[in-house]
């Protein structure tokens, strides 16, 4: 019999699973080149070298990357660098001489030269005891790993010797797999300089790792095009560099600076922000900006990231003095909109390296333009910023490469990060920006009142004009004026009716995601009960005295449950039936602590304590009772937002009802955040919001419904602890 010890089963990986990793987990040549760079930051170099040799053509030319690092001994190369996805930069995150955090984590970078060309050579030399030792693997051809054979039966011939050559390693890819053309060069190039951190370039002292393009082997006649046509912004290296080759040395990309609007600060591990916001065009000095944290804890914070978005408007004239004032000379308007193009986005560096794909410009990770489609008088674009995160390591951030293909796992942390950037976007940048253009005379003029509209429709100062003319006229003209006024104002009565209507649809979003939260879970239970019911009937009519008392016990206990979820669906819809747009009766008395409870009913599952008070009992309002629910709806749903967006210990709302000679008032007080000084005097405009993915609609439609009962909205500036709105609506006969 054979021993249990033996009945196991073993992965045997294909020799093939080495292509796999190189063709498959690796984006494309650019992508390939980046890892190895990558590589050899780890390795401690102080410089990288790119080389190509013409021609550079599939089946021909070379690409070398040098760097002078510390090198691989023999046994660094069999013991880790042979093993894919081997841990050792898991274990060991920072590089053994400069204490660099590892940039490479999933151990398969060296397989990049996979993708790059057929073969590869590789020299790797190390300081030992007792000399320099250098590591040869003369050629290794990777169609060996695509043939039916096992990973474990294929061998790789070496050599070992002594040299003088200073440390480093050199992968020869020979063999092109594609053409580099010159579109394709000039694509590596700026992704090289993507790669590295602008924030570097824009520090005095030099950074200790460089990376060179060499294409001084290329010429017009050998590729078919000028390489320095493609060098932009690169120089020779410098005196003190120990760079020793003919290559062109990569900066990054310069901050452009000179921008119309700059957020600059911290995120904290738990939402907080500190830091600054300045308006350039306005002249004025920065901001401080302080935003409370939203209770993120753990696994779910994306950590301390440092903020740094310079963002534009896209006016010709100001993007072409923006342009010019960073140093790109006096350009078309089309030239300059082209040009931030070309660095638009938000990119993410850890470490000194962009994270790909963050900071393309076609990669709207943000899905800025979404929001911007929904908005664009208020709303940032994806080509109007140009924006840098800082962030720290995977052990502290949570955020978790994946491949340079795939950027981040789309896990928690990230998504948080993502929200929190729109958070200072919406908050901060967007409603700043918004106020200043309005007060600059540069945006678009915002909407109008119904009262005010009404109010022009009487046309004041046409009738003034027409006192001054000879009676016989003066007559005439008052007919043709009454009758067009009349006119009008039909017109408008008409629009602020369809208004009513719309402004029902408008919250419908909102409606349903209480009606989901709220209706769904009962619906679900009744549904089901319905199912088990059906069952257990036949038990009772047919079943013995067993089946008949497990039935009477299940009947028992499960009807006064469906009672309860029915009585809750039935109270559900009660309120959602002011909401509904319908057809409008007369005025009419009714009790508002009735009709605000019944819209409060809509909230009553959120985690935020709720109390109505009132010191006026039996009051009644006059008007629609439908007008303050759509009113509390707005009001109440907005300060649950911010109650619930931000790390609020004991969230409430309290709301107080009282009577004056004015009428009935109805107090709704949160202790929230509030509303800061500079937008409350906007809370009202119809598109102003300082929520991400907000109307602006909310407070103006509580505003305007108000209005159609006779009733006023106001807003307390002078209170300060959360937020206060007052709710004045017309009264019957006091009791």
């Amino acid at each position: 019999m054979t021993d249990v010890a033996e009945d196991k089963l073993r992965f045997r990986p294909k020799a093939r699973i080495i292509r796999t990793i190189g063709d498959r987990l690796i984006s494309g040549p650019e992508a390939a080149v980046i890892e190895l760079v990558k590589n050899a930051y780890d390795a401690d170099a102080s410089f990288v070298e790119i080389k190509f040799t013409p021609p550079l053509l599939p089946g021909e030319g070379r690409i070398s990357i040098a760097d002078d690092g510390h090198g691989m001994s023999l046994d660094d190369i069999r013991l880790k660098w042979m093993e894919p996805a081997t841990a050792s930069k898991v274990k060991d995150r920072c590089s053994p001489s400069k204490a660099r955090k590892m940039m490479g984590s999933k151990g398969i970078g060296r397989f990049a030269a996979a993708k790059l060309g057929a073969k590869m050579a590789l020299t790797s030399t190390v300081e030992t005891k007792g000399g320099r030792t250098a590591v040869l693997i003369p050629e290794l051809d990777w169609s060996i790993f695509s043939d039916d054979v096992y990973l474990s039966d294929i061998a790789i011939d070496y050599l070992v010797q002594s040299v003088e050559e200073p440390t480093g390693t050199t992968i020869e890819v020979l063999e092109l797999h594609e053409s580099w053309t010159k579109d394709r060069l000039s694509k590596l190039y700026n992704e090289l300089r993507r790669l590295l951190s602008p924030f570097s370039a824009s520090q005095e002292k030099r950074d200790d790792f460089s990376v060179y393009l060499d294409l001084s082997d290329c010429n017009e006649s050998a590729v078919g095009f000028d390489p320095t046509d493609i060098f932009e912004g690169a120089d020779d290296q410098t005196e003190e560099s120990q760079y020793p080759g003919k290559g062109k040395r990569v900066h990054p990309f310069p901050l452009l600076s000179t921008c119309d609007y700059e957020l600059s600060g911290t995120l904290a591990p738990n939402g907080a922000f500190e830091g600054s916001f300045t308006i350039h065009r306005a002249g004025r000095g920065s901001e401080k900006i302080t935003i409370p944290g939203t209770g993120i804890k753990g696994s779910d914070s994306a950590g301390n990231v440092e903020v740094q978005l310079y963002l534009f408007d896209r006016e010709a004239d100001a993007l072409k003095s923006n342009m010019k004032a960073a140093g790109m000379g006096n350009l078309t308007a089309t030239e300059a909109r082209r040009l931030l193009d070309s660095i638009s986005g938000v990119a993410i560096y850890r470490e000194g390296f962009r994270v790909r794909p963050y900071g393309d410009p076609e990669n709207d990770w943000l899905a800025l333009d979404t929001r911007r489609v929904q908005d664009p008088s208020l709303r940032i674009g994806h080509n109007q910023i140009a924006g840098y995160l800082k962030i720290e390591g995977e052990h502290d951030s949570n955020l978790l490469e994946r491949s340079s293909r795939e950027g981040f796992e789309d896990n928690v942390a990230f998504q948080n990060l993502a929200r929190l950037i729109k958070r200072l976007l919406a908050e901060i940048v967007e409603p700043k920006r918004f106020d200043f253009r309005e007060k600059a005379g540069i945006s678009r003029p915002r909407s109008s009142s119904f009262d005010e509209l009404k109010e022009l429709s009487e046309l004041k100062r046409v009738r003034k004009l027409v006192a001054l003319l000879e009676p016989k006229q003066r007559e005439q003209a008052e007919r043709i004026i009454d009758k067009e006024s009349q006119r009008l104002s039909l017109r408008v009565d008409a629009m602020r009716e369809r208004q009513r209507v719309l402004e029902a649809q408008s919250s419908l979003g909102a409606i349903l995601a209480e009606v989901l939260h709220e209706g769904s879970p009962e619906a679900t239970f009744v549904q089901k009960s319905a199912d088990r019911m059906n069952v257990m009937l036949k038990s009772f009519l047919t079943g013995d005295d067993g089946g008949k008392n497990k039935a009477r016990e299940f009947f028992s206990a499960r009807i006064p449950q469906i009672k309860a979820s029915g009585d809750k669906l039935a109270n559900l819809f009660r309120a959602l039936r002011p909401l509904a747009g319908g057809k409008r009766r007369q005025p009419a008395l009714f009790y508002p602590i009735k009709t605000i409870k019944d819209a409060l009913a809509l909230f009553e599952n959120h985690k935020v304590d709720v109390s109505v008070e009132t010191t006026a009992k039996g009051m009644e309002f006059l008007g629609h009772s439908e007008d303050l629910s759509t009113a509390m709806v707005n009001i109440v749903g907005n300060a649950i937002h911010w109650l619930e967006t931000t790390d609020i210990a004991e969230p409430r709302i309290q709301i107080t009802l009282s009577r004056s000679e004015e009428g009935g008032h109805v107090f709704i007080e949160d202790n929230g955040p509030g509303v800061r000084r500079e937008f409350m005097e906007r809370i009202f405009d119809v598109g102003f919001t300082l929520k991400d993915g907000g109307t602006g609609l909310g407070l103006n439609i509580a505003r305007e419904a108000l209005a159609r009962s006779g009733g006023k909205l106001r807003f307390h500036p002078e209170h300060e602890a959360g937020a206060l709105f007052e709710i004045v609506f017309p009264t019957g006969p006091e009791n």
